[in-house]
């Protein structure tokens, strides 16, 4: 696995963008969780989507597509928790269990040998 350092701070700086429009979409009292978790969530799953490449490239294409669609799924989990009042608690239990899902899968994709 390599880092490419352009195309890794593009993608932090997509994630912090996307963070800020959902902290100030987010009209409820944990505004500050809601904001910490979405942009480590973003960044993390657009970071190694957009800025690693594999040595063992079907790997590595597998997970780059498991990475942008748990972004997705991400950003829309947390423009829903922005836009809609749940409890603080509600927000850390999803999105915990759906980062862990995450990286079960993308490290059984990572570690699988094809």
């Amino acid at each position: 696995m390599k880092a490419h350092p352009v195309n890794l701070l593009a993608a932090i700086v997509i994630s912090a963008l996307l963070t800020y429009g959902i902290a100030s979409l987010d009209s409820n009292t944990m505004k500050a969780t809601i904001s910490i978790g979405s942009f480590l969530f973003l960044a993390t799953t657009i970071s190694l989507g957009m800025g690693f490449t594999f040595t063992n490239v079907q790997a590595g294409i597998n997970v780059k597509v498991v990475s942008f669609v748990f972004f997705i799924g991400a950003a829309i989990l947390n423009f829903v928790f922005a836009l809609f009042s749940f409890s603080q608690t509600s927000y850390i239990i999803t999105s915990g269990v759906f980062f862990l899902l995450y990286v079960v899968v993308s490290n059984g994709l990572f570690g699988a040998k094809q």
